[in-house]
């Protein structure tokens, strides 16, 4: 039996319950406009969810705790992919953390990830009765009711954020001399507080720390309402929230049908130039369409300085790569530990190249020596 339709005719709400009060057993699958996720059901209990967004991650979640280092990330999974084990199994048996953190983080990261869907505005879903998940990891047993009342709850905060912080590229500063007044503070509003200067947008702050998109949005949310900090620019320039139209484009994408996709972006990028999704996907699509494939196993290095690095007008993800860059991680390192898409990667990467911004070597064969240049 598969039960399927459109998110916007039958809500989350409706459908986990219908799932939870049926003892339903099988996997539901959720598409969004840019990512997949699939929820495993036992007798109308969650037991795992796996999704499509490297943000969701186990090893983003772990790095956001700081309880491990990239490197760990990096080496952990090499390792992972040479024997197959899962990650969680990987860090427990190097003692890096225990049993019981990695429980606490998997259930973390499933719940997250659920409650992410209730935010988005557009999506399809099918449950497929009976069928297996596939998905080797930590398994749950999470009662249905709490998660959707909490996902709801969610989406009524989110609603009253954008009023307020209307987009990634929201701009907040500190207020010193209220803060003074309030010490002390919690240490998730003293962290977050110590990462603001007046600059730096809302979506750079979450790839710093590797928080969930709501969680850092609710956390300046309840900070303006404080007074302890101030709207720079409320943002929401970027282009309105991903469209069917985007939905229809990906999954275009998925089928390899690269020209439909890429004249379903162009009617996009017609009406909001400024899309920031639709000019992501295109960027992706036109790669793609160009078979340009970077090869993974090149060293990239900083071609200049630190400080002109520092004045570089790079966007948060191009920020986010360069760096990473140290002269002996390899592309695909580097890749391993990234909070998003693959593809997306590596078109920053062939771009960072055409700038002029690094430079790649092949790894030396058989000794010290540097590779030829690329």
């Amino acid at each position: 039996m598969a039960l399927n339709g459109d998110l916007a005719t039958m809500g989350l709400e409706d459908i986990f319950q219908w799932l939870a009060v049926g003892k339903k057993t099988g996997v539901l699958e959720l598409k969004g406009a840019l990512h997949t996720k699939r929820v495993a059901f036992h007798e109308g209990r969650i037991t795992s969810i796996w999704s499509s967004d490297p943000r969701e991650y186990l090893g983003q979640y772990l790095l956001a705790f700081n309880r491990i280092t990239e490197d760990q990330l990096r080496e952990a999974l090499a390792t992972q992919e040479d024997e197959q084990q899962l990650l969680g199994r990987i860090l427990i048996n190097r003692q890096l953390v225990t049993e019981a953190e990695i429980r606490r983080i998997v259930q973390m990261k499933v719940e997250e990830s659920i409650y992410d869907t209730f935010l988005w505005s557009v999506g399809s879903f099918e449950f497929h009765e009976g069928a297996p998940s596939h998905q080797k990891s930590m398994l749950l047993s999470l009662d249905v009711t709490g998660i959707v009342l909490e996902g709801a709850r969610r989406l009524d905060d989110w609603k009253r954020i954008r009023r307020v912080i209307k987009g990634g590229d929201a701009v907040l500063a500190p207020i010193s001399e209220v803060i003074a007044e309030r010490l002390p503070l919690s240490p998730e509003d003293a962290d977050i507080l110590t990462r603001l200067d007046g600059f730096k947008r809302v979506d750079q702050l979450v790839l710093d720390m590797r928080m969930p998109e709501f969680k850092i949005n609710k956390l300046l949310f309840d900070l303006h309402e404080k007074g302890l900090v101030r709207l720079q620019n409320p943002g929401g320039n970027l282009g309105e929230n991903p469209s069917l139209q985007l939905q229809r484009a990906r999954a275009l994408v998925e089928k390899q049908k690269l020209q439909e996709a890429q004249e379903e972006l162009r009617r996009i990028l017609q009406e909001q130039p400024r899309h920031l999704d639709a000019n992501k996907m295109m960027a992706v699509v036109q790669d793609l369409l160009e078979e340009k494939q970077l090869d993974q196993d090149l060293i990239p290095e900083l071609i200049v300085s630190l400080d002109e690095l520092m004045n570089t007008n790079l966007g948060p993800n191009e920020a986010f790569l360069a760096s990473r860059v140290n002269g002996l991680w390899t592309i695909r390192d580097i890749l391993s530990i990234a909070p998003f898409e693959p593809d997306e990667c590596l078109r920053i990467f062939s771009k960072l190249l055409k700038r002029g911004i690094l430079k790649a070597t092949k790894p030396a064969q058989g000794g010290d020596q540097r590779g030829v240049q690329r």
